[in-house]
C-alpha cells in the first residue's frame, strides 16, 4: 500500500514539477528571441503549436489547477495572439495521466484559456475586441464575450454580445442580448459570409 501510494504522489509531483517549469518558462521567454528564426511548416493542428506568454506577474494556483497573468499581457500561439490585462490558464484534471506524457508536450496540459479585461485577439484574418474571451484549445472554438464584441474582417464588421468561431470550420455564430441586436456590415468581397453566421 505505502508502494502505490509513493509512486502515485511521484506521478503527481512530477505533473506540477512540469506544469509549473512550462509556465515559468513561458513567462521568461521574450518573443523576438524568435523572430529571426526561420519559419516552420504550418502544423495541420494549430492547438499543438508552441505558447508563448509575458505579462507584470504571474500566480499560480495548483490546487485549483491554474496560472493566471496579471498586467498588459501578451500570449501567442502561432498566429493566435491575445492582448489583455488578465489572462488565466486552466490545466487538465488528471495529474496521473498528464505525468506519464513526454515533457516536450508542455502545453498538453492546458485545456482552456480565459482572457478579461481590455482583451483584443487576432487570428488568421480577423480581429475581435471584447470585454471576455474563452478558447478552447481541444476544440479550437473561441468564444467573445461582452455588449459590443466585434470581430473585423478587411472592412467587414461583426458586433454583438456573444461571438462564437470555431476555428476547424470556419463556423461563425453571433448572438444578441435584451440590450443589443446583432449589427454586420459586409462588403462584396469580404471574407464573411451570412451562411456562417447566425442570430
Amino acid at each position: 500500500m505505502k508502494a502505490f501510494q509513493s509512486r502515485h504522489l511521484v506521478k503527481y509531483r512530477l505533473f506540477w514539477i512540469r506544469a509549473a517549469f512550462f509556465t515559468c518558462t513561458a513567462m521568461l521567454l521574450s518573443f523576438g528571441v524568435f523572430a529571426g528564426e526561420p519559419p516552420e511548416e504550418k502544423d495541420a493542428n494549430p492547438s499543438k503549436e508552441q505558447i508563448q506568454i509575458v505579462a507584470d506577474k504571474l500566480i499560480t494556483n495548483n490546487k485549483e489547477k491554474f496560472a493566471e497573468f496579471l498586467g498588459d499581457v501578451r500570449a501567442s500561439q502561432g498566429n493566435f495572439v491575445i492582448r489583455s490585462e488578465h489572462l488565466r490558464i486552466y490545466y487538465k484534471d488528471d495529474p496521473q495521466n498528464q505525468a506519464n506524457q513526454e515533457p516536450a508536450s508542455g502545453q498538453g496540459l492546458i485545456k482552456r484559456l480565459v482572457a478579461s479585461d481590455n482583451v483584443r485577439v487576432s487570428f488568421e484574418e480577423y480581429t475581435a475586441k471584447t470585454d471576455r474571451m474563452e478558447y478552447d484549445l481541444d476544440t479550437q472554438v473561441v468564444v467573445l464575450i461582452g455588449e459590443g464584441s466585434t470581430m473585423t474582417s478587411g472592412k467587414n464588421i461583426l458586433t454583438g454580445s456573444k461571438i462564437t468561431v470555431n476555428r476547424k470550420n470556419g463556423q461563425t455564430q453571433i448572438e444578441s442580448s435584451p440590450q443589443q441586436r446583432v449589427r454586420a456590415v459586409f462588403h462584396p468581397e469580404g471574407a464573411f459570409s451570412e451562411e456562417n453566421t447566425k442570430e
